[in-house]
């Protein structure tokens, strides 16, 4: 669409709108279509969102319209071999003729060559053509002999030839003859091109009225297609459908790294149990309001929450800590342990299965790490102070609702140093008391250093 209302593309060797706009357009409506047309055979469609959505703003006969005036307009298979937009014969009178005259150029110069042939001296007849170029016109050739300058001459009715221009091997030379058949036929080719390119933008402007149309079919099959992702890679993983809830917790029985576990031929799943401040409360300032505009209406968040408070718990929020510290050797999946838990928080959030055996995932408003430390040469600071602006950054947003990933911080520094600084962070978080958030810190830092 974007290209469509440019009316330009740097990509086409003569302007006007690239033939990729069409051999997208094409397909896509056609596509449209024969998903709603499989949509219309499954049973049971009523009762899926995305579903109805497709067969409420899919509209079949507009769509099939589109798809009959490009392709009625567009000729793909001459388009691909001109690397350019080519109109289909029989759309255009004018243009018919256009390239009738065109095509029977070759056969024309053949004509005209044999025809010239027999006015000059017969050293040339065998080295004489005639041919012809967009944008210079029609061109009288002779070969030219090594070692000369060039041969004018004049032909029998003494009429001499304008030398045009030359090259290694060849002279071109312009007569009356050409300069009538210039006259004659014209640019033909820039004739073709331009009526060409002015028949393109009218298709153009009759395809950008419907273009709401095309943008929200293109937004309902974007979000099709991810679901259908997601479904596919929670069959193809062994995910498990999260349960949301209001309580602010997060409990997963033998999560694991969808993408670490991929990497080794087997992966260790853990537990996780971390109650963030006052996990019992909601909201301050978003659930109650949300529940009363929704009224009766279902949502997905809240329907999860009733299904998660239905099924018998796996852990213990009240005894769960809002802080977990890992240490140990370099190798141990520290980091990986960490991710996994992020991962699962963000994949329930966005409406994926998540890969753990149960999880139970309390509403989350950030995910706030300190996990990699992004160093060049085109930053002034050291990879130590990149360290202490995320970490400060995650401090000033962390609510109580947020999960914090801190790992390897202060390894930027001497021991001591770090270890105190990394200590002084986890002091002051746990001291929040009921805002306190959740937080999965990892260090190299333990026995005397930490305490």
């Amino acid at each position: 669409m974007i290209k469509l209302r440019k009316g330009v593309s740097a990509s086409s060797p003569i302007g006007g709108i690239a033939k990729s706009v069409w051999s997208t357009l094409l397909p896509f409506v056609s596509h449209a279509l024969k998903i709603r047309d499989v949509i219309l055979e499954v049973n049971g469609v009523e009762s899926l969102n995305i579903c109805m959505k497709i067969l409420e703003r899919f509209e079949s006969s507009c769509l099939a319209a589109i798809g009959r005036q490009i392709s009625n307009v567009v000729d793909f298979p001459e388009s691909q071999i001109q690397h350019r937009t080519v109109v289909r014969s029989g759309v255009d009178r004018e243009l018919d003729q256009l390239k009738h005259d065109h095509d029977g150029l070759e056969s024309m110069l053949s004509v005209v060559c044999r025809e010239i042939a027999k006015r000059v001296p017969v050293i040339f007849q065998p080295v004489l053509n005639v041919v012809y170029f967009p944008q210079i016109g029609f061109l009288i050739s002779v070969q030219r002999e090594p070692g000369t300058e060039g041969v004018p001459f004049l032909d029998i009715n003494d009429e001499p030839w304008e030398r045009i221009f030359a090259t290694d091997q060849m002279e071109y030379y312009k007569s009356s003859e050409m300069r009538e058949m210039d006259e004659r036929f014209g640019d033909l080719w820039t004739s073709i091109c331009e009526k060409e390119i002015e028949i393109i933008h009218s298709l153009a402007q009759d395809i950008l009225e419907h273009e709401p149309l095309l943008t929200t079919v293109s937004d309902i099959c974007g979000e099709l297609d991810s679901l259908l992702a997601l479904a596919q890679g929670a069959r193809q993983y062994k995910l498990t459908r999260p349960q949301i809830t209001t309580d602010n917790i997060i409990q997963i029985k033998a999560g694991r790294h969808i993408l670490q576990e991929l990497t080794v031929p087997s992966y260790v799943a853990n537990d996780t149990n971390i109650a963030g401040g006052n996990s019992k409360r909601k909201f301050e300032n978003g659930i109650e309001d949300m529940e009363e505009s929704l009224g009766n209406r279902p949502h997905p968040i809240f329907s999860y929450a009733s299904r998660a408070h239905d099924s018998s718990p796996q852990f213990d929020a009240s005894s769960a800590p809002s802080m977990l510290i890992l240490t140990g050797p370099n190798y141990s999946g520290k980091s990986v342990y960490l991710k996994q838990i992020a991962l699962i928080v963000y994949m329930a959030h966005i409406g994926s299965f998540v890969p753990a055996e149960w999880a139970n995932i309390g509403l989350t408003d950030k995910l706030l790490t300190r996990v990699s430390t992004r160093e060049s040469v085109s930053r002034i600071q050291s990879a130590f102070m990149i360290d202490l602006q995320q970490v400060s950054l995650a401090l000033s947003l962390c609510t109580r609702r947020s999960l914090l990933v801190i790992d390897e911080f202060g390894k930027g520094t001497e021991g001591n140093d770090g270890a105190g600084l990394l200590c002084g962070v986890l002091e002051y978080l746990n001291g929040l008391g009921k805002e306190s958030p959740k937080v999965v810190a990892a260090t190299h830092f333990h026995g005397k250093s930490c305490r």
